[in-house]
Order: C-alpha cells, then structure tokens, then sequence
C-alpha cells in the first residue's frame, strides 16, 4: 500500500487501541491491520483509487470504539477496559502505603493498648476507603475527559481522525517506577497536608526519645496551594501515563512544565521563608533554652538552606533546558 493508506489505516488502528488495555493493543493492531488490508484488496479494482477503498472499508467497520467493543472494551464502564490495569496497579499498593503512613500517627504515647490499637484500626481502614474512593473519582474523571476528547461524530468521518502521538525516544514506561512515585508524591502531599508535625528536623531528645523541628519553626515557609498543586499535577501526569502505557511528547512537555512550577515554588518558599529565626514559642515547649548548643545547629543549618538554594537552582535550569532541548529536537526531526 501507499504511504497516504497505510497513514489513514495507522490512524484507525491507534483509536482502536485507545479503547484497550495496554497489552493487548500490540496484538489487536496487528490483527486489525491485517484485517483491514485483506478487505482493501478484495475491493479494490484495476484503475481505482488505494485511498477512495480504503475509506470505503473504514466507514464500513465503523467507529473506533465500536470496533474496539468487538475485542472487549465496555464503553458503559465508568473506569474503561485500557485504564483497569493502571487502577488495580495501584489500588494493590494503596493499603501498604496508608499503613505505612498510618504508623506515623499511632498514638504511641498511651501504649499498645486494646483501646489504642482499635482505634488506629478503624482510622485506617476509614483512610484506605477514603484513598480508594478518591481513585476511583481520579480515573473517571481521566476516562471520562479522553471519551470527551475522542467523542465520534455523529457520521464517521476516518478521514478526520487525529494522528497517533509522534514517536518519542524513551517513551518505554516502567509501571513499578511510575507506581512508586504516584504513591511518594501521594505520601509527602499527606504528610505536608495532613501530618506537618512530623515534617521537619528530626532531633534528640535525650536516650530513646526524639522530638521534629516543623519547618516552620525553623524559619521555612513552604508556599502550600502551589506546592499542592505541583504535586497533584506529578499524579495526574504520572496516572495518565500509566494509563497510556507510554510517555508521549505531550506528557514530555507537561512534564517539563511541571519542572518549571516546581522551581517557582522553591524560589518563592526561600523568598518568604525568614531562616534562622527559631520559633521561641516551640523552643519553649519541647523545653528547649536559647543557649542549648541543638539550638544553635538548628539557626545554623537553616540558614544553610539559603547557600544550598543557589546549586539547587542551576541544576534545576540545567535539566530544563536538558529536557527542551531534547524535546525540540525531537520536535525538529518529526517535521
């Protein structure tokens, strides 16, 4: 076949696979692809035109998702059959991940009671649910944005497909990685919202004890709404990803958009941020003198921060600018 065919069948078999779960869509291409040209040569005639039959046998086998109905997909599912893997990816890990994040919040003080121990069971298994629910909500609202995006029209037209995402070097997904950092971002986005006690310095105490220095009461404010939304931005992008099965130049430059967010909210936290001012009110409670020497390392090492933000900086614009320049070229090679 031609070159302009094997494009307008290429677009066809990529919005089937859409519809499907990652691991299947190698095989079902293959077989679609083949389907398809064995129809176009049965129907084509001496001195007609390749494109004008295929066409012709594309409006015949109806829309993607109908096609991909055929091998599987339900569209009536709230979470479609291609996002499924990605979800039961992570809902498997979400409860060790609430465990262990709900260790932090065992109520040590009052013993390994009966009383204690029921009560953080219930606190956790409500927070398993509760983490649960909010992913299932997630992936409905992705399933439900892609079938927003590839809504067919009302008479299929294969020649108004869109084209599959451009080949992107490196776009391999490994599912335990991009599960791994869901979960972490997950985790500092509860602890920073939910647990900012035990975020800080950890010291000691004296023997067996210890007690955490909150941010900040060393001096460190963290500009919170961006910094959320910085780390909701890494899940959905990272969930996405997991649900395509691979990372396109699209979720590329997402990706480096994100870097940049991330870089305004370090800048603005050591802008607003008054290091080496030690809250005197903490100092007080945890019965902390202004001439302890643990006081002195704590001014001492949070003004460090300051002399650290610059390297930080520079590496950050450098791996930007690594990552533009890669994808431009990309860009530039693809036209």
């Amino acid at each position: 076949m031609n070159r302009e065919s094997n494009e307008l069948i290429g677009r066809y078999v990529y919005h089937v696979g859409r519809h499907l779960p990652p691991e299947r869509r190698e095989d079902v291409a293959q077989e679609l692809t083949s389907l398809i040209g064995d129809r176009v040569e049965d129907e084509l005639r001496p001195g007609e035109s390749e494109e004008v039959v295929v066409l012709k046998v594309l409006r015949e086998m109806g829309p993607p998702s109908a096609v991909a109905e055929r091998y599987g997909y339900e569209r009536r599912l709230l979470i479609g059959t291609s996002s499924l893997p990605a979800f039961f990816k992570l809902a498997k890990i979400l409860p060790l991940v609430i465990l262990a994040l709900s260790v932090l919040s065992f109520p040590y003080a009052d013993g390994f009671t009966l009383s204690a121990l029921a009560k953080w069971l219930v606190s956790y298994f409500h927070s398993v649910l509760l983490n649960l629910g909010v992913l299932v909500v997630v992936f409905v609202v992705l399933e439900q944005l892609s079938r927003t995006q590839a809504k067919p029209q009302a008479e299929f037209d294969p020649e108004k497909l869109s084209a599959p995402p451009a080949p992107f070097e490196g776009g391999k997904v490994r599912p335990a990685v991009l599960v791994a950092k869901i979960y972490g971002t997950v985790a500092v986005l509860l602890l920073f919202n939910f647990y900012p006690s035990v975020v800080g310095v950890w010291t000691n105490a004296g023997g067996a004890r210890f007690w955490v220095v909150p941010l900040s009461a060393v001096g460190v404010h963290v500009p919170m709404w961006l910094f959320n939304a910085w780390l909701v931005g890494h899940i959905l992008l990272n969930t996405e990803v997991l649900r395509q099965g691979t990372w396109t130049r699209e979720s590329r430059w997402t990706k480096v958009g994100l870097q940049m967010l991330g870089l305004v909210v370090f800048l603005v936290a050591i802008w607003s941020s008054h290091v080496g001012q030690l809250d005197t009110n903490f100092l007080a409670s945890v019965g902390l003198a202004a001439s302890d020497p643990r006081v002195k390392a704590l001014s001492e090492g949070s003004r460090a921060l300051v002399l650290a933000a610059g390297p930080v900086v520079l590496l950050a614009l450098w791996s930007i600018a690594k990552d533009v320049r890669r994808l431009l070229r990309v860009t530039g090679s693809a036209a």
